[in-house]
């Protein structure tokens, strides 16, 4: 359960990213508002990808035992 609480929460702060970055575009934010949009949210997905990772490898050491 705690793996898909953190795995919501991190699609959350993704969500919330792109929502960001929508309105940056809408506004006419400037180019450096967005690129640090999109670092924000390469970050934000290596972070998923390693709560991901992370919690296969757990899945399958349970069955190596």
């Amino acid at each position: 359960m705690k793996y898909k609480n953190n795995v919501l929460e991190k699609l959350t702060q993704l969500e919330a990213t792109i929502s960001r970055m929508s309105i940056q575009i809408n506004r006419g934010g400037t180019q450096e508002q967005a690129n640090q949009t999109v670092e924000m949210l390469k970050e934000q997905v290596e972070k998923l990808r390693d709560t991901i990772s992370l919690e296969q490898d757990d899945f399958a050491s349970q069955f190596n035992k």
